[in-house]
């Protein structure tokens, strides 16, 4: 016995709160206190009981829980050895308002409340426990009250997620309905020429108004949709690079190995307007592709990495192209996963916009020559 009280009075005066208090304090608490071994998954305190009996984690692991609404176990923090279980309790003789799981065997002391009141000088001991834990309480209430403040934001964020991803999907499917009529508008022969500018710049017209909308509800900045300083002299050289050493083999097989088209109907002219309208719908057509869905796919998918987020692009982009043909369409989906892995590289929309745009005058200049 006497062992195991000296023991006690060398936990107590090496402990940080009870540490704190004189040694006849000291001497009086630990004659009082019990070691007790604790199995585990048993419970140390159990929510609601009317217990005011303190406890000194010696040693193991246990956690604070509650039972929640539907009588499920909702665990609130972990409980480490030298923490104190039940001072709330102990301060004010209220039941407990949490109960402390066993996670592994654990070792704790325990201080009985009314044996202590009612010891030589008890009023006076338990003053000067209630001043040390005081210091306990505080901790623990500023730190609810930081996971608090924390969870609410949380909860903030979730909601503005979930009100942005009602947007994002009003874009999408605004997007697949433009795409699906004019297609019908091109089947049914409503179109003379796809390849007509007019053509092109309604249907430019018709995408970039829902694309607009979704930018302004969601208040997205233009730095988020690649549209920013930082980066573009990088992704400028990285790009007219790669443009240089695709132009030169395609030149070559141009000039040298193409052979010329049968038939007079080449498609897209190729002219100066071209060359000036082309370059602004690869730029829009980048903002909607890279800026608005691969951005936003990565931000609702969480997909750090991309991968996902580039092939939904792609399919996305791929099918705006229908109105072309399906060899269009399966063209589009993998220069797409290109474009897609080269904007997640350069997180800058002028790279993309002028490989995009310098492949797609390649591919007329192959066709119209």
């Amino acid at each position: 016995m006497e062992d195991a009280q000296q023991r006690i009075t060398n936990l107590f005066t090496a402990h940080p709160i009870f540490g704190k208090m004189g040694p006849d304090s000291l001497q009086a608490i630990a004659h009082l206190s019990n070691m007790v071994s604790v199995p585990e998954g048993q419970m140390i305190v159990q929510e609601g009981e009317a217990s005011s009996v303190l406890y000194l984690l010696v040693s193991g692991t246990a956690v604070a829980v509650r039972e929640g609404p539907d009588q499920e176990t909702i665990v609130l923090n972990a409980v480490a050895a030298g923490d104190c279980i039940g001072e709330l309790a102990f301060l004010d003789g209220g039941p407990r308002t949490a109960s402390v799981r066993a996670e592994t065997e654990c070792q704790v002391v325990a201080i009985p409340t009314e044996p202590l009141k009612n010891s030589p000088q008890g009023q006076g001991v338990v003053g000067d426990l209630k001043s040390a834990l005081a210091s306990v309480v505080v901790k623990r209430a500023r730190a609810m009250s930081d996971e608090m403040l924390a969870s609410l934001r949380r909860q903030l964020e979730i909601k503005t997620v979930q009100n942005q991803f009602g947007y994002f999907l009003i874009f999408t499917i605004s997007i697949f309905l433009i795409s699906t009529t004019l297609f019908y508008l091109v089947a049914e022969d409503y179109v003379a020429d796809v390849y007509d500018p007019a053509f092109s710049w309604q249907t430019l017209i018709f995408l970039a108004l829902p694309s607009l909308v979704v930018i302004k509800m969601m208040k997205i900045p233009l730095a988020d949709l690649g549209i920013k300083r930082e980066g573009a002299w990088r992704s400028f050289v990285e790009s007219v690079s790669f443009c240089v050493a695709i132009t030169i083999p395609t030149v070559i097989w141009m000039v040298w190995f193409q052979k010329p088209s049968a038939s007079d109907d080449t498609g897209a002219t190729i002219d100066g307007f071209f060359f000036f309208h082309y370059f602004i719908h690869s730029f829009f057509q980048e903002v909607g592709a890279r800026g608005l869905f691969q951005g936003l796919f990565q931000k609702f998918l969480d997909d750090s990495r991309g991968h996902r987020s580039i092939f939904l692009t792609s399919i996305v982009f791929a099918s705006l192209h229908i109105t072309f043909g399906i060899d269009a369409v399966v063209i589009t989906f993998f220069a797409s996963i290109g474009f897609g892995y080269l904007y997640l590289r350069q997180k800058n929309l002028l790279g993309v916009t002028i490989v995009h745009y310098w492949l797609g005058v390649l591919a007329a200049m192959m066709v119209a020559f």
